[in-house]
């Protein structure tokens, strides 16, 4: 189960990822008016994850707005994130989908954005990949869909119960210099950066043409990473 953070949980329709529930408590709180059983856990991958009775898939959820899908495809983070959520379907026999969420016409229109550009990402994950994506124009309506998906996948008290760690183990200071890594590029280049460079400092006052060695990092890419480690904070 791509879950870390829980105990043996009664039967819910919904988990949600902890980071995806902190930060938008009015749709999980929407979700919930809806009659709909919500925990709380932290999910290694997908932001929901509704389960069904038995003989139904599941669903894992990773939901983006339209902001989001641009900035993912603009540092190549997408692919990774795809790439673990096709792992995780499989792994636990569900069905994968990627929610995006507002409007691509204001995207493009205050932006420089080429919908044709966002438009190939997504048919390579919907053709190539196999992710499925459902547009949603807000959040409301993202909520509405959870809601309504999480009760045509059977009753509640029919759905698995799932037995979950009691306790998540503190990270350990070699995890936490991977997730910070992560943070910047992704979990899959942020291995292949940390084999090359083996300390954050070096990955820090790494020049960009030495960026440019690791597979998967061009000089865009490297110029994006460079400019993280150099570029003075603003706090406005």
């Amino acid at each position: 189960m791509p879950i870390t953070n829980a105990k043996l949980l009664a039967p819910v329709d919904v988990l949600v990822d902890s980071r995806e529930a902190s930060k938008n408590k009015d749709l999980v709180e929407k979700i919930r008016s809806k009659g709909i059983k919500v925990a709380i856990v932290s999910l290694e991958v997908g932001d929901y994850f509704l389960l069904a009775t038995e003989g139904k898939k599941p669903v894992i959820v990773e939901r983006k707005t339209v902001i989001d899908l641009a900035n993912s495809i603009r540092d190549n983070r997408i692919w990774d994130q795809a790439k673990l959520l096709r792992e995780a379907a499989i792994r636990e026999n569900a069905q994968p989908l990627i929610v995006v969420e507002g409007s691509f016409y204001s995207l493009t229109r205050f932006t420089k954005w080429n919908l044709t550009s966002i438009l190939r990402v997504m048919d390579e994950l919907v053709l190539k990949m196999n992710i499925p994506i459902l547009p949603t124009p807000n959040k409301e309506a993202t909520a509405e869909w959870i809601a309504a998906k999480a009760r045509s996948l059977g009753a509640t008290a029919k759905k698995t119960v799932i037995r979950m760690r009691v306790e998540k183990k503190p990270m350990s200071l070699n995890d936490r210099i991977l997730y910070v890594a992560e943070g910047i590029v992704g979990p899959i280049l942020a291995k292949r950066l940390l084999s090359y460079f083996k300390t954050l400092r070096n990955l820090a006052n790494a020049s960009i043409s030495e960026l440019t060695k690791i597979e998967g990092i061009g000089e865009k890419r490297a110029k994006e990473i460079y400019a993280i480690f150099n570029t003075p904070w603003n706090p406005d």
